[in-house]
């Protein structure tokens, strides 16, 4: 949010939180730095009842490592590289003291997208035990029937894999293994055959079930949980980033719309729904707030009587403080190029090309079956030649959709997307 604002408040409290942690950090002494005790972690490697420890420190080194890349705050950098040092302590104590068979079984937790941010890590430091962390946090038996295009998903918890996949892609980015790269494509082909709703989202009672029976899921209240959504747009986003297919932009702008902007109740802003159920008649309306952070089980699924659903803050929160990360993609080269692969209202500086960007939208009314969206583009002084592609989304058809430039009606070859070849040259 402050990478997006550079609100002066936002600065000093999240300098200010970061400050505190570091103080935290160093008073323990050892590295470790979390809100509860690391006998916590003990009993998650001895197999006994410990929820997911992994899963919330990697959401602290996330948090921590933002504030480096984002903030230039130098502390992030070097509480994680400790917290990192801590903890690979462990894991390699666990390995040598059991087996690696026992690290594995272990991982049955949810441990979050520690691969991701130790692949992020490694990035910046360049130090060969960071790579080695993020690979041991690489799930095999999640990744391995995936390399093989085995669809053995049906029966996980949704949000303990998610992101190890974008994990998976991390990785793909930063060793350049192309397998990752076909596992997380065939991951998605798997995702959006069979086991995703219309809204573009996916999970019930936080799991995938049999792809074959998907319309027994709407009977329980529990779909499509609000963190599943938040990481599945981080998979569709790295596959556009790579291939520029229009597909993954579509997915994108589905579940976006249907996912995470309505997910905050109109009456109460900042209160943000844990699932979104699919079912005809069913409330999104939202009940009060539950001491361990988790909506209580039921025999119909989650959430309590009459259809009410509990808050999900963290990844919540954070989506709406990056509704604007997907819009623009730049393409560098001899001539620069723009992709514009969202129509939200927006205006983009282009730096490179010395050109501004104004995207407009018309409000969408239920009466009014078309979408109409303005895009102008205006020079800074001296304009580089440049190329923008435009996204006409999969809803439209080649007879519906009609494009014009500067006035002049443009010819449609393909719904995919429309190319304006070197559009601006010293205008």
């Amino acid at each position: 949010m402050w990478a997006s604002t550079h609100n002066d408040t936002l600065r000093e409290k999240m300098a200010r939180v970061v400050d505190i942690l570091d103080d935290c950090q160093r008073k323990m002494g050892t590295g470790y730095l979390s809100a509860y005790p690391d006998e916590v972690f003990d009993m998650y490697e001895e197999l006994s009842e410990a929820w997911s420890p992994y899963y919330t420190i990697h959401k602290i080194m996330q948090g921590l490592l933002d504030q480096y890349t984002l903030a230039s705050n130098r502390k992030g950098l070097d509480m994680v590289v400790w917290m990192t040092d801590y903890f690979s302590e462990r894991v390699k104590n666990l390995i040598q003291t059991h087996s690696i068979q026992r690290h594995w079984e272990a991982m049955n937790e949810e441990t979050g997208g520690l691969n991701d941010v130790m692949y992020q890590l490694y990035t910046l430091t360049k130090e060969q035990k960071h790579l080695t962390m993020a690979h041991l946090f690489d799930k095999p038996c999640f990744l391995g029937p995936l390399s093989l295009h085995d669809d053995d998903i049906a029966g996980l918890h949704v949000n303990t894999h998610i992101p190890v996949l974008v994990g998976a892609q991390k990785r793909y980015e930063v060793v350049g293994d192309h397998l990752y790269k076909d596992i997380a494509t065939f991951f998605f082909d798997v995702v959006n055959s069979s086991h995703i709703f219309a809204t573009g989202g996916t999970s019930t009672s936080e799991h995938w079930h049999d792809p074959k029976r998907l319309v027994d899921e709407i009977k329980i209240s529990s779909n499509e949980e609000t963190c599943t959504t938040y990481n599945l747009l981080k998979v569709s986003r790295n596959l556009f980033r790579w291939t520029k297919e229009v597909k993954y932009a579509d997915h994108y702008e589905r579940l976006l719309i249907n996912g995470i902007m309505g997910n905050q109740r109109g009456t109460q802003p900042g209160v943000m729904i844990y699932f979104l159920p699919m079912g005809p008649g069913r409330s999104k309306s939202i009940s009060g707030g539950h001491p361990s952070g988790l909506p209580p089980k039921n025999p119909g699924g989650w959430g309590g009587p009459n259809d009410t659903f509990w808050c999900c803050y963290g990844t919540g929160i954070e989506s709406f403080s990056k509704l604007g990360d997907t819009i623009y993609f730049l393409e560098e080269g001899e001539v620069p190029g723009l992709y514009i692969a969202q129509h939200i209202p927006s205006t983009f500086d282009w730096k490179a090309a010395g050109l501004t960007v104004v995207q407009q939208a018309k409000p969408l009314l239920s009466t009014d079956p078309y979408f109409e969206v303005t895009i102008s583009i205006s020079a800074k002084g001296d304009a580089q030649p440049a190329k923008v592609s435009v996204r006409i989304p999969s809803w439209t058809s080649t007879a519906d959709a009609m494009a014009t430039l500067n006035g002049k009606k443009l010819n449609l070859t393909s719904a995919a997307c429309l190319v304006l070849s070197q559009v601006i040259s010293s205008r």
